[in-house]
């Protein structure tokens, strides 16, 4: 009889458990079900959007492209051609007539030029490149603490909190210059503020700017400025800014004088431009911002001159541990001991330390790095250093 009571129980247990396991099994099947449903309806949609693009490519007549000039009424719109000319054309029912805006590219209709679709802003490729999506943190930067805050109180602050100054009563700032001697981090700290704010951050290199036919940089600089209109918040990084922002009628060579000057004429409509209330911010960054342009630094285009300077000894020490703290080492790092042996040396050749340090160690067949290689990697770029020469500016350009 207990036999019988035993064999029952156990064969109830292996049931349960085989019931147990058939339930997980189809759970797992039911949600790797839903899974392939909502993939399904996604490619339906897909399919859907993509039928309806090819049915409208297959079955309509649109040859032209054409630009809003000025709506007349509700219905009828002065349209400028691909071929320059203008014309009052009628809109398709399907188009939304609040967005045919002055500026607008719409595509137009073979034979009666109704205007049949909206089409996206054209952005110059150039211009689309300047987008720049950055991985630097604030912890990266050794002895800029008070510069980062500086820069995020000009920059991040105004984008993210406008109110607080609306509160107070001042004007939001419009741009920033970093200026400083090479290598002491200025890009970087850029960097580090396109990483750390959810804005749109393009970068440029001033001399890219410029161009051999007549009236193109202009363009360009306008049409940068018009892309962060449309992406805001946005930030403009423009490095080396002296190649554009010379002190007009200092350059040599008449033409390079007056393309230059059209820039930064343009440059100079384009920060007054745009309204403090816009969330358009300005960075700039140079080395030589004695030969800058009065026009350009002045409060209202430039309101607030950072300066990056050579970092100190604790500075030093800051950014050696940030690029020593990825090295394979072997033994206690006298860092105190390399960065007296450091002394003059900027944020790029503390980096260069380290670099040149892994490059001892490579050469010597090892897999990690002795104190010896630190100290003999500073050595040897300390007596290279000696060759270099450093940039001098006048020292009342800090003065405001």
């Amino acid at each position: 009889m207990e036999d019988n009571r035993e064999e029952d129980s156990e064969r109830r247990r292996n049931f349960i458990d085989m019931y147990k396991f058939e339930l997980g099994f189809r759970k797992s099947y039911q949600e790797k079900l839903e899974t392939a449903m909502e993939k399904l309806e996604a490619l339906k949609k897909e399919f859907k959007e993509t039928e309806d693009d090819l049915k409208y490519l297959t079955t309509t007549r649109v040859e032209r492209i054409g630009e809003i000039v000025k709506p007349l009424d509700k219905k009828r719109f002065i349209v400028k051609g691909n071929d320059g000319g203008r014309y009052v054309v009628n809109c398709c029912n399907k188009v939304d007539q609040s967005k045919l805006v002055s500026g607008t590219r719409v595509t137009l209709e073979k034979k009666s030029l109704t205007i049949m679709r909206i089409l996206p802003p054209m952005v110059n490729p150039l211009v689309y490149n300047m987008v720049y999506r950055g991985d630097v943190r604030y912890s990266d930067l050794g002895g800029l603490s008070k510069q980062i805050r500086d820069l995020r109180d000009y920059i991040e602050l105004p984008l993210t909190n406008p109110e607080v100054f609306q509160r107070v009563g001042v004007k939001l700032p419009k741009g920033v210059l970093l200026y400083g001697p090479p290598g002491t981090g200025k890009t970087l700290l850029a960097r580090a503020i396109a990483s750390n704010i959810d804005s749109t951050f393009m970068t440029v290199v001033s001399s890219a700017l410029l161009s051999k036919y007549l009236g193109d940089s202009s363009l360009l600089v306008r049409e940068m400025f018009r892309y962060a209109r449309d992406h805001q918040p946005c930030i403009i990084f423009m490095d080396e800014i002296d190649a554009i922002g010379r002190r007009r009628g200092s350059s040599e060579g008449e033409v390079k004088t007056s393309e230059c000057d059209r820039v930064l004429i343009e440059l100079l409509s384009q920060l007054d431009g745009f309204n403090e209330l816009d969330k358009v911010k300005v960075i700039m960054a140079t080395n030589r911002p004695d030969v800058l342009d009065p026009a350009l630094l002045r409060p209202g285009r430039i309101d607030k001159k950072i300066e990056i300077p050579l970092p100190n000894g604790d500075s030093r020490m800051r950014i050696l541990k940030i690029h020593a703290s990825g090295i394979t080492k072997h033994g206690d790092i006298d860092y105190d001991k390399v960065v007296k042996l450091s002394e003059g040396f900027n944020g790029a050749d503390m980096r260069n330390i380290c670099t040149e340090a892994g490059m001892l160690a490579i050469r010597a067949e090892r897999d990690y790095v002795v104190p010896n290689d630190f100290i003999n990697a500073v050595t040897k770029l300390g007596e290279a250093k000696k060759l270099e020469s450093s940039a001098q500016y006048n020292a009342d350009f800090r003065k405001e």
